[in-house]
């Protein structure tokens, strides 16, 4: 008997030691990174260790079934009998009763402010039981956006600012569309103005930026960087930016990197008239210390392409192509070399630039416009005509309905009727050359 006491005894004094050994860790740790979230990997039972076992499990379990209410009733229970299990306790918490809450707005249930509640509760006690960190700031400001931006907009931007200040790196691609959607709330509201709210866009679309270049989710991100972009309307005035960004340059002339940003933005505006703006291109393209990128080029071209000079843009779009490894950008090139093309009647470099593009059904729709375009040009006769209208509806026909059908009926009004096929004696459905295009077509009719 004396034995088992004393086997007791040791037993809770080890314990005692390694609370003592967490504690001091703990401390340790916030005093080495208050923003660094704490990761207790080695469970603690607390003090009744057979319902913290049995109720682990069982939520666990109902977790694994999607089955959020038994797995909510199961979480309580173990939260109340071990609080510092582990700290995957409050972030399974969290995750619980964040599908609750989203199925129950998706009913649109009345007592919807009573999960929210609770949601925000469980973060409440992650941060009693472990501090504060950047992780519970980003998961509980992404709640607010999701669940109550309306009250809590505020509160949501300023622990999205928080946690950019501290580690920006800790943003994902969703944290920074929820981050910049509290922002959209602030300017909404009159708590930030213009600047404030261009700065966050400027700083959000850096770390998309960031992360597209180390290849780190490219599409999601650039799907955010497409919804920052639409979502600054509000100040993305030409003016407005110009009178932002022409202050920030004149304060840094020799910053080539926030040079080149505010080109991209600029560019991307379509702001591209001013005096200002060809200011910047000129440093761009001129920089002896670094070549400008397929980007840069693009985007000069885009301006000249604007302004109508299309010598310079088809020159500007050739030398990003020579350069570009990114193919989003060899495809914008050969769009715009082809709607140059077009624009100075070269219609077949324009339907050469089609067999570039890599979606066949745009391939297939660019041709029929090319064709159709040249209808004039190519043919002496009626007959002739007509059959370059045919040609261009064969490749409208394999374009996947990208044509549109008022330019098809359009082109099929251009053909012959049935009643002039029998003056110039041709059958309707033979095969006749093009030879503008040197293709064989079937005869088409109007009729």
């Amino acid at each position: 008997m004396l034995n088992t006491i004393d086997g007791l005894e040791k037993e809770n004094m080890i314990n005692k030691m390694k609370n003592i050994v967490l504690l001091i860790s703990l401390f340790v740790l916030s005093i080495v990174s208050a923003q660094d979230c704490v990761i207790q990997k080695e469970p603690n039972w607390g003090s009744d260790s057979a319902s913290c076992r049995t109720n682990v499990s069982l939520y666990t379990e109902f977790l694994k079934q999607k089955n959020w209410t038994d797995a909510s009733s199961s979480w309580w229970k173990a939260q109340e009998s071990c609080p510092k299990y582990k700290t995957n306790l409050y972030k399974n918490g969290t995750y619980i009763y964040r599908k609750i809450t989203s199925e129950r707005a998706k009913a649109k249930d009345p007592n919807i402010g009573l999960y929210v509640d609770t949601l925000f509760k469980i973060y409440d006690l992650w941060i009693s039981n472990y501090g504060n960190c950047n992780e519970i700031k980003l998961k509980s400001a992404g709640d607010i956006m999701k669940f109550v931006p309306k009250s809590k907009y505020e509160t949501a931007y300023g622990l999205f600012q928080e946690v950019y200040a501290n580690n920006s790196g800790a943003l994902s691609y969703g944290d920074i569309k929820l981050f910049f959607y509290s922002a959209i709330y602030m300017f909404n509201n009159k708590k930030i103005d213009c600047d404030a709210f261009l700065t966050d866009f400027e700083q959000m679309s850096d770390l998309c930026d960031k992360n597209i270049k180390s290849g780190i989710k490219v599409d999601k991100f650039k799907a955010v960087i497409s919804f920052l972009d639409q979502s600054i309307a509000p100040c993305a005035s030409c003016d407005k930016l110009e009178e932002i960004y022409s202050k920030k340059v004149a304060a840094n002339p020799d910053d080539m990197n926030l040079t080149r940003k505010v080109f991209g933005m600029l560019s991307a505006k379509k702001c591209t008239d001013s005096d200002f703006y060809l200011a910047l291109l000129e440093k761009v393209l001129n920089d002896p210390d670094n070549p400008p990128t397929d980007k840069d080029l693009i985007n000069a071209a885009l301006a000249d392409h604007k302004r109508g000079d299309y010598a310079k843009a088809k020159e500007r779009f050739n030398r990003a192509l020579e350069i570009s490894q990114d193919e989003e950008n060899k495809q914008k090139c050969y769009t715009m070399l082809y709607d140059i093309a077009l624009k100075r009647k070269n219609y077949k470099e324009a339907f050469r630039l089609t067999s570039s593009m890599t979606d066949n059904c745009i391939a297939n729709e660019r041709k029929a416009r090319a064709v159709a375009a040249s209808a004039s040009d190519c043919g002496t006769s009626a007959l002739e005509r007509s059959l370059v209208y045919c040609l261009a509806l064969d490749y409208a026909d394999k374009a996947c309905g990208k044509v549109g059908s008022a330019t098809v009926n359009a082109w099929k009004g251009s053909l012959l009727p049935k009643k002039d096929l029998i003056m110039l004696d041709v059958v309707n459905g033979s095969e006749h050359t093009v030879k503008c295009w040197n293709s064989t077509v079937k005869l088409r009719t109007r009729d």
